[in-house]
């Protein structure tokens, strides 16, 4: 409201989350998978509601931060930058591996260790009935969520031979006891993992991320001891997307478990930090949070150490409605995912499009931020992943370097069909416009994604009204009468060239007889400076 001040300021709009805060102090948080199910499914301490997402900038875009930094959809990424995704090397070093215990979390098999050069890495398995299903998922996943925004870890896929591993300085827990790994225990291990005909193993090395572990985030709240986490995270629009980004590569897991929050170095740890401006300039000694997504070995067809089962991604694991139906039924009614006929691929698991549905796609559990997600999050989702072109794709996949070609094509042509299909689900929630500029001549133009990615035929007209408008006050004249137009594009009024105001409103409402919903308007604000327009607002 006009109390609370001028609507746009000299920064706006924000392009960095300011994260003035020395979060040294805070505490490890203890991670709970039994807890987190529990949390999520039955407690739900959270409030759901139709609420617009706090942390955006006045051109309803998400600022950087130790969330999310913006990359594919705000910049063009060549296939060579989604394929290098996080990656800041080649991986482990070759040479004698040096085990520092075994895995003692999730449901794959593996250990910890530090390669030749001394980086600590967390080495998980393939299972043996389907080599490269589990590292082929991780890294390809890895390479998207990075290319969507995400920190996320290094996911190197490497090979060793059980004499390149040394077990001089490993433990294991026995009983609540550690002891000095053996080679039995190794071999225990390993027995678990898909093994080449040459004797070597192909395995998923993680780098260690940087900074000190935290535990995971929840997916609603704030953390309490975090003076930056200001914004409740069912309310982050990065964290709501996850609803459509999961659906896209079948990410069922996504869940507060699979995250680490890591407490790092404000002056080194972000780039953003140098885009930050004086007022926001890290502090020597300084230390914020960075918060992780990670795990991603259950994404695409894997399900971790097997393919997904067919029901993950069709049905919540304790799924009420669906239950009370197959009880009414005696059990005689199959759902159509139990019919869907997956090709053979023993490195892909089961991912499909056909039947896909990204509407109706399902994680194992909900959580808050999903169920939270709104039109216009969706929206903002559904471009991101509709600017992957099918060569970043390909690129994506081939990182997962399967053997089989043949696999490779497959998976690929099935996230460019899901992709495809995502963009006809979440394009067209709304009115489809976005990117106005006003040119210092004067010339509106703006684009229509729905229409871009030939997802909806062109609409019947623009309807567009022009206003001037007080930044302090906050009320918008109208000037002229409105306009129609056939293409994205339109004047400014000369009494608003003449005036020369220093900010003008425009309203837009997009006519089209089969999305009625565009006709809700879309405004963009424009601030005169000097002789040139800058957009400074967006409102959905």
């Amino acid at each position: 409201s006009p109390a609370n001040g001028l609507r746009f300021y000299p920064d706006d709009p924000i392009a960095v989350y300011p994260e003035p805060g020395d979060a040294s102090d805070i505490n490890e948080r203890e991670a709970s998978e039994g807890w987190d199910y529990v949390e999520n499914n039955w407690l739900k301490p959270w409030v759901p509601g139709n609420v617009r997402a706090m942390n955006l900038n006045t051109v309803d875009e998400v600022p950087d931060s130790s969330w999310f930094t913006n990359r594919i959809g705000a910049r063009a990424l060549a296939a060579g930058e989604i394929t290098r995704g996080p990656d800041r090397s080649a991986g482990p070093v070759r040479g004698r591996w040096r085990i520092q215990s075994g895995k003692s979390a999730g449901i794959m098999p593996g250990f910890t260790m530090r390669d030749a050069e001394g980086t600590l890495y967390f080495i998980k398995v393939d299972p043996p009935q389907h080599p490269e299903l589990a590292s082929g998922a991780e890294v390809i996943s890895t390479k998207l969520l990075y290319a969507l925004g995400y920190n996320v870890p290094e996911n190197y896929i490497a090979t060793f031979r059980m004499e390149d591993l040394d077990l001089t300085e490993a433990k294991v827990t026995d009983g609540g006891k550690k002891r000095p790994m053996t080679r039995e225990d190794l071999e225990r291990t390993l027995s678990q993992a898909a093994r080449a005909d040459d004797g070597s193993y192909r395995v998923i090395a993680s780098r260690a991320l940087p900074g000190k572990p935290l535990g995971p985030f929840r997916y609603f709240g704030t953390r309490p001891d975090d003076p930056n986490d200001v914004v409740a995270h069912e309310h982050r629009r990065e964290l709501r997307a996850l609803r459509v980004f999961a659906a896209w590569i079948n990410h069922v897991d996504s869940r507060g478990i699979n995250s680490l929050d890591t407490l790092v170095d404000a002056a080194g740890s972000l780039s953003m930090a140098l885009r930050a401006g004086p007022s926001t300039a890290p502090r020597a000694g300084r230390k914020i949070v960075r918060h992780n997504l990670l795990d991603f070995s259950s994404t695409l067809g894997s399900g971790g150490f097997r393919p997904h089962s067919r029901r993950s991604g069709n049905e919540y694991l304790w799924d009420v409605r669906q239950s009370l139906i197959r009880m009414a039924t005696l059990g005689l009614v199959v759902p159509s995912w139990a019919l869907i006929d997956f090709p053979e691929y023993p490195s892909i698991g089961h991912f499909e499009a056909e039947t896909f549905d990204p509407v109706e796609w399902r994680p194992h559990y909900r959580h808050a931020a999903m169920e939270n997600a709104r039109p216009d999050d969706l929206f903002w989702a559904a471009r991101r992943v509709m600017a992957f072109s099918d060569e970043a794709i390909r690129a994506a996949v081939r990182a997962g370097q399967y053997s089989d070609k043949a696999a490779e094509t497959y998976l690929a042509n099935v996230l460019i069909a899901r992709r495809n299909k995502i963009g006809r689900a979440w394009l067209t929630v709304g009115n489809p416009l976005v990117d106005f500029t006003l040119s210092g001549s004067g010339q509106l133009t703006f684009r229509n994604e729905a229409a871009r990615y030939d997802i909806a035929s062109a609409p019947d007209a623009y309807r567009i009204r022009w206003a001037r408008f007080d930044n302090a006050t906050h009320a918008a004249t109208p000037i002229g009468d409105e306009l129609v137009t056939r293409t994205p594009s339109a004047d400014l009024p000369a009494a608003l060239r003449t005036a020369a105001p220093s900010y003008v409103r425009v309203e837009v409402r997009t006519m089209h007889p089969e999305y009625p919903s565009w006709a809700s308007p879309v405004y963009a604000f424009f601030r005169r400076e000097g002789t040139m327009w800058k957009t400074v607002g967006i409102e959905r």
